[in-house]
């Protein structure tokens, strides 16, 4: 690796359970099974949520807003084989579960984030809106702005 991070301490890392990291602008999510940990980029590519507030069933990784899925092990949707998470080359050295910091710069430049921190709803964006929710870019622009417009 050539310029390691750490990302978690794996003693904190509870059994399948999504724990958030954020490296620069992207949100990852880490997960131990046994004595391996999977580093995958942390949004659920149906509308953006962060997979860590997901749960793990078996070997998939759940979204909690809509259920969508993908393995822990290797980011692959096992309903959509076409939908994959990116996921990290990641180590455990003694407790760091460690990353590559220029590879997670080099998928920000190929996926750059579709997130403004600073903006309204910030990480919370919803970066894929639907037609079956028709009102809701009007609710955000009522909340953004008030009736002024």
């Amino acid at each position: 690796m050539q310029k390691p991070i750490t990302v978690a301490k794996f003693s904190s890392l509870a059994e399948k359970e999504p724990t958030y990291a954020l490296v620069s602008p992207t949100d990852l999510v880490v997960i131990r099974y046994g004595d391996e940990v999977s580093v995958l980029y942390g949004r659920c590519l149906h509308r953006g949520a962060l997979l860590s507030d997901g749960h793990v069933v078996g070997h998939n990784l759940i979204c909690g807003l809509h259920d969508w899925d993908y393995r822990i092990d290797t980011g692959v949707s096992e309903y959509n084989n076409s939908e994959v998470l990116n996921k990290f080359n990641s180590k455990i050295e003694g407790d760091d579960v460690i990353i590559d910091a220029q590879e997670v710069i080099d998928f920000e430049v190929a996926t750059p984030s579709p997130f403004n921190r600073d903006a309204y709803l910030g990480e919370f964006a919803d970066t894929h809106p639907e037609s079956t929710e028709p009102y809701t870019g009007y609710i955000k622009e009522l909340a953004q702005n008030g009736l002024k417009n």
